[in-house]
């Protein structure tokens, strides 16, 4: 089967980590063909990995616009949406292409002009939570409602963005945990820290919630034992957010909190910590990065909504809280300092969780199931 996969970011970012994860572990009955709208690191990754990767640009100011901007110039960047969508179709036809895949909420849009105008069955892989507040009420409303009628496959990365969608039974779904994918890096990882160190990986954004660890972490300014990492940067126009973060800092001497930006060693950063905290304070679709702390033998203090629902188990793996408290996130890291016992023995059942329920060969074999399923009802 010929696949083509449709993304309108390279960034590295969590849907797109986890295309790279899925693309480059397809058995052999899978050929894809990546379609770009920049050029940037997932592109760079998969080349080097032999990988089918076609670079069409899209203007950037449509590549970077909000996804709740309802406006006048919303109809602009939809009609330009349309119309790159239109010069995609001689592409997909003359390669062959079994289905289409699209693997963000703007290339859902433009892969249906596409897909639609060639023929071409469509799945819409959804990555994010179509609903308030991350998405205005108007624009959920809108997407859930396309959701039913013009894909021909909706994949979604957890049970939470799926039963959000409210999608009829008789739509062709799938969901697809993104899986971790083993790299080998953990044998050469550093070893942990002597201080205790608390790990958040993600991109900085309000949502994500790393105000709300900065606030967890000024009842340990006193402690020089006890250290919060923070890996991620801002991608998508989030630099004040970054800005916000830094001035807090400041302001509340947090000298315990070392903001590390963009990190590509990630597992090596994991090995040295002893706890991974994700503070998203809306419910976070999925969490990739649960999943890959738990590989690596980390135990977890997750928000309880959501797709971390669905990974975490509380009390046996991490520790599941309310969003958004700083004071229950704090008293939830202290407990994990007081008792290193039961700590060490959530982190190895987090492995054996991990191992079980979301490795990447198992991923690989349900979307390739899933594909001839959708082809075959075309």
């Amino acid at each position: 089967m010929r696949v083509a996969y449709l993304d309108h970011t390279a960034k590295w970012s969590g849907g797109e980590v986890a295309l790279f994860n899925l693309l480059t572990h397809m058995g052999k009955e899978i050929e894809p063909l990546v379609i770009l709208a920049e050029d940037g690191p997932l592109a760079n990754r998969l080349r080097e990995k032999g990988i089918d990767v076609r670079i069409i640009p899209l203007d950037e100011d449509v590549r970077n616009r909000n996804r709740n901007a309802v406006s006048l110039g919303a109809i602009g960047a939809a009609y330009r949406l349309m119309r790159y969508g239109q010069s995609l179709i001689p592409l997909l036809k003359a390669e062959g292409v079994s289905c289409v895949h699209t693997n963000s909420l703007k290339s859902a849009f433009y892969g249906a002009i596409a897909a639609k105008a060639a023929g071409i069955p469509l799945i819409w892989h959804i990555r994010d939570h179509i609903g308030a507040p991350y998405l205005k009420p108007i624009v959920a409303k809108g997407i859930r409602l396309l959701s039913r009628f013009i894909p021909n496959g909706v994949i979604a990365n957890s049970k939470s963005t799926l039963q959000v969608l409210g999608l009829p039974e008789k739509k062709k779904t799938l969901v697809l945990y993104s899986a971790f994918a083993r790299t080998g890096e953990r044998e050469d990882a550093a070893p942990k820290r002597d201080a205790f160190i608390v790990l958040l990986v993600g991109r900085l954004a309000p949502w994500k919630g790393q105000h709300v660890l900065l606030e967890a972490a000024k009842s340990f300014r006193e402690e020089p034992n006890v250290e919060f990492w923070l890996a991620g940067d801002a991608l998508f126009g989030e630099e004040t957010y970054r800005s916000e973060l830094l001035l807090k800092m400041e302001k509340d001497g947090l000298s315990n909190v070392r903001l590390l930006g963009h990190v590509d060693g990630v597992q090596s950063l994991m090995q040295q910590a002893h706890l991974l905290v994700h503070t998203s304070i809306t419910p976070e679709p999925f969490g990739q990065v649960i999943v890959e702390g738990m590989a690596a033998g980390l135990p977890v203090i997750a928000s309880n909504e959501g797709g971390p629902v669905e990974i975490v188990v509380d009390g046996e793996t991490g520790l599941l809280i309310e969003p958004g408290q700083p004071d229950v996130l704090a008293q939830a890291i202290r407990w994990m300092m007081d008792h290193p016992t039961e700590r060490d023995r959530m982190g190895e059942k987090a492995v054996l969780r991990v191992n079980e329920h979301f490795v990447i060969e198992g991923a690989v074999k349900q979307v390739a199931s899933y594909y001839q399923g959708v082809i075959a009802n075309g």
